[in-house]
């Protein structure tokens, strides 16, 4: 895995290069239509349950398989996935969803942009990573193909939110107080 870095209006943005995933040719289950391609209906390789709890969609495979052929959410079934990942935030326009934090220092920015990077080659679905200030971490997920969300969008985002983060003491104060108002 090959690791580079540019800066894109004021903001780091860490990319990895050099890796391929195919879609898989496996289906977990049979209610979603099988395409001759082996992604399901649903726009991912293999679908756990209906994909709507947090364990459902960590256990989904994307499989690389999202194109301009990966279907589109409904606003319907948008709203019913953001329950299973609390920390997401859905944009105005409800094109993307938005998790941000504040990692302790910069080492463990780029601790989480490394996991990230690593989870994001093997399902073969990338997000876009933002770093600024040294430690204000900001992921979008979007199927930039249809411009909207997709299923692989909510999977991935319910595989990062199990990567261990070291966050900044402060912020999770702040975070704390905000919930007890």
């Amino acid at each position: 895995l090959k690791m580079f870095r540019t800066k894109l209006s004021g903001a780091f943005m860490l990319s990895a290069v050099g890796l391929q995933t195919p879609c898989s040719s496996r289906a977990a289950f049979t209610r979603p239509h099988i395409m001759a391609s082996g992604m399901t209906s649903m726009g991912i390789a293999e679908v756990a349950g209906s994909a709507a709890t947090t364990e459902e969609l960590r256990s989904c495979k994307i499989g690389g398989c999202c194109g301009k052929d990966t279907p589109k959410l409904s606003n319907e079934d948008v709203l019913a996935r953001l329950p299973a990942i609390p920390q997401w935030n859905l944009s105005a326009d409800g094109t993307t969803i938005t998790r941000g934090f504040v990692a302790k220092n910069w080492a463990a920015a780029m601790k989480f942009f490394n996991d990230v990077s690593i989870l994001a080659e093997e399902e073969g679905h990338h997000p876009d990573l933002h770093l600024t200030s040294w430690r204000n971490v900001q992921v979008d997920l979007s199927t930039h193909a249809i411009p909207g969300l997709s299923l692989p969008d909510f999977v991935l985002a319910a595989k990062i939110d199990a990567i261990e983060v070291e966050y900044s003491p402060k912020w999770l104060r702040e975070q704390a107080a905000g919930r007890a108002e």
